[in-house]
């Protein structure tokens, strides 16, 4: 809301907000538009509903040749209609014994990392399924990847805005103390032990011998996770970088083959190079405004593209 209206009155926009700031109306003399959530606006309705959706972002990916991670669709009870006679347990199952590395199970629709599992044998997949159903209509099973990076790219109308790399939280080895011993140091020293139990929720997810010493400075994940909010730090990328340009093509093609016009990004970098993990239609800038030095003022430059976009009007204005 503050970056928002800081923008607004920097453009001359009336800035009005409705529904507990859900929903803001902009004005600009004859010009109306309109923020809905973490929805601008610039988007086609069909964009939007395909960003949102997981599987179908994947299946129309793959369609056009875009490299991906697949997403693949299962449907809850609430939805038997379009559930096979035979069910979907088999088929999971099928696709389970397919990647003997584990998949991840989410919501097909969803943000932030929330209810997201890494099922590694069957009692966990069995587990992971219904909790993500208890919740949700659907839900997506994709190939695990142990990528090292995840590259969030912010696009606007065919150009790219910034590219972070998504630093996940890891132990520093002193060549001393075992794993367990440093992690309990780690929380011990931290002013916000609860937060910090909280990302750590994947821990028993991840193959850990939490009684190996790891060499000095030698750095050790602690989340299988790539999400802000789930304890990742954003590192802002320059142009000058290398990652940067496969990551803009890449990220160009996605939004190209989908439609959507303003989006966020996110690439895995595999073992087989590239892929897209998923595409957010929706903008959300909080966790990297708190993280990020300097996050304010990128995310100001970015809200002040988004509203000139959708109000008609020039940035040199």
């Amino acid at each position: 809301m503050a970056l928002l209206k800081k923008v607004c009155d920097g453009r001359g926009i009336r800035l009005t907000a409705f529904s507990g700031d859900w929903i803001f109306c902009l004005q600009k003399e004859e010009r109306i538009a309109y923020i809905f959530g973490y929805d601008f606006g610039i988007n086609n309705a069909a964009a939007k509903m395909i960003c949102q959706d997981k599987a179908a972002t994947s299946d129309l990916l793959g369609f056009h040749g875009v490299p991906r991670i697949e997403h693949r669709i299962f449907h809850g009870p609430q939805l038997a209609s379009y559930v096979p006679p035979q069910g979907t347990w088999r088929e999971m199952l099928a696709y389970f014994e397919a990647h003997p590395e584990g998949l991840v199970c989410k919501p097909n629709e969803g943000t932030g990392g929330n209810g997201v599992f890494l099922a590694r044998t069957v009692p966990q997949l069995e587990a992971a399924v219904y909790q993500v159903l208890a919740k949700n209509h659907s839900l997506c099973l994709s190939p695990f990847e142990d990528f090292e990076h995840e590259y969030r790219v912010a696009l606007l109308c065919g150009q790219v805005q910034f590219i972070y790399r998504k630093v996940r939280p890891a132990i520093a080895g002193d060549g001393k103390r075992s794993l367990r011993e440093l992690l309990l140091a780690d929380l011990g020293a931290t002013r916000e032990f609860a937060k910090q139990m909280a990302n750590m929720k994947s821990l028993p997810e991840m193959k850990v011998n939490w009684d190996r010493v790891p060499g000095a400075g030698e750095s050790v994940n602690i989340n299988w996770r790539h999400n802000l909010g789930q304890g990742s730090k954003p590192e802002l990328l320059s142009p000058k970088d290398i990652p940067w340009q496969a990551c803009a093509d890449l990220a160009l093609s996605a939004a190209h083959a989908l439609g959507v016009e303003l989006a966020s990004v996110d690439i895995a970098s595999t073992s087989a190079g590239l892929k897209v993990l998923e595409i957010n239609s929706g903008i959300m800038m909080e966790a990297l405004v708190k993280t990020l030095p300097g996050g304010p003022a990128l995310a100001t430059r970015f809200y002040d593209r988004i509203i000139c976009r959708m109000l008609g009007i020039g940035l040199e204005q």
